[in-house]
């Protein structure tokens, strides 16, 4: 179901109601899909089943660590460089 940002700001008891009983409510502003209405039942099961993405887990790295030290990303861009000379030549390996 769709419903307009104005729709759910007088009848927003309404809309929690509908998404209890499982419908799904999306929130359009200005045409467009901005916000979703779901359940609770719904949201634990999408909690559940969330696997942080490789993006998610290199940002939570970074927070943890600090990330790289100028000198080791220096060293990588090496390796990476090195890496090109040696395999870049267009020859097959095998």
């Amino acid at each position: 179901m769709t419903a307009p940002l104005f729709d759910i700001k007088s009848k927003f008891s309404e809309y929690v109601t509908l998404a209890e009983n499982g419908d799904v409510v999306e929130i359009t502003k200005h045409g467009k899909t901005t916000a979703v209405i779901i359940g609770l039942k719904e949201y634990s099961e999408l909690k559940a089943n969330y696997r942080p993405s490789f993006i998610d887990k290199v940002n939570e790295w970074k927070q943890k660590t600090g990330g790289l030290t100028q000198e080791e990303y220096d060293q990588y861009q090496n390796l990476i460089k090195r890496n090109k000379e040696s395999y870049g030549t267009g020859e097959a390996l095998f």
